[in-house]
């Protein structure tokens, strides 16, 4: 179970400065009860902090966009993460953390699939092993809508792909030449992981709100080793992604503004 104060901002709001000293105090009085509550097994669905002033005239006070991580507007995440993998069937276990400089990648989509209920980032960055090797990583999330009364969005899946430094094989040199003679050639595997659809799915949100959460969570996913076209290799122990100060703002419009900061009273007692 998880056990952490979570709160979600309506994206515009209006009120006084009266207004929001009253509000501000009622929400933190109203997050010291929540602090004490325990969440379901693998579902965070927690209760609105609600606000009845009418959008459109004032706006909280954000950070910069560059602080999260956007697709077109539509999607923002922001998260400290990392993923434990195996990458053979040893029990050594390789830790590595997602840095802060990670791009999203054009294969990002508001509409996953040409679908309105589906949107997917997806951090890419490299790392260059020993050898001077550069190599591949990525990180999805896949976020759906789901068009209940009143609506929700939540996680429904996470992958992963990390490259295997290159190994050297040796094979024969093209038709023409002398069938003796050999050549060099890189062979890079790769380690797939996911969590498939996951049921139930996880950290569920009105929306229109945003998802915020200090506490560590983490994510189970099967890995397995593939090679450079795909092909099944052989099955490794589960990978686990450990995801902290986890924000994210999905099938947002698109004039919506950066993420909110996460103010101190919000953390962890």
């Amino acid at each position: 179970a998880y056990n952490c104060l979570i709160h979600f901002y309506k994206r515009l709001i209006t009120m006084s400065a009266s207004i929001f000293l009253i509000l501000l105090a009622i929400c933190l009085l109203y997050g010291e009860q929540v602090a004490g509550d325990q969440e379901q097994e693998h579902q965070l669905v927690l209760p609105l902090v609600s606000d009845s002033s009418p959008p459109g005239d004032a706006q909280l006070i954000f950070p910069a966009e560059s602080d999260s991580w956007v697709v077109e507007n539509c999607l923002a995440v922001k998260m400290v993460a990392q993923i434990k993998l195996y990458p053979n069937n040893s029990n050594i276990v390789v830790t590595k953390n997602i840095p802060a400089l990670a791009k999203v990648s054009p294969t990002s989509s508001c509409s996953y699939m040409n679908s309105t209920t589906m949107q997917v980032i997806t951090l890419e960055w490299s790392e260059t092993d020993q050898s001077s090797e550069i190599l591949a990583r990525n990180l999805s999330l896949y976020f759906s809508l789901n068009n209940t009364i009143p609506p929700k969005y939540m996680v429904s899946m996470v992958t992963s792909m990390y490259q295997l430094s290159s190994k050297k094989v040796l094979g024969k040199m093209s038709s023409g030449q002398n069938a003796t003679d050999l050549e060099s050639k890189s062979d890079s595997n790769f380690i797939r992981m996911t969590t498939t659809i996951m049921n139930p799915l996880q950290f569920m949100v009105p929306k229109n709100r945003s998802f915020l959460c200090e506490e560590s969570l983490t994510v189970e996913m099967m890995a397995e080793l593939i090679t450079t076209d795909g092909t099944p290799d052989e099955k490794l122990q589960k990978a686990m992604l450990t995801i902290s100060s986890f924000q994210f703002d999905a099938f947002r419009p698109t004039t919506s503004p950066p993420l909110p900061p996460v103010p101190a009273s919000h953390l962890l007692q």
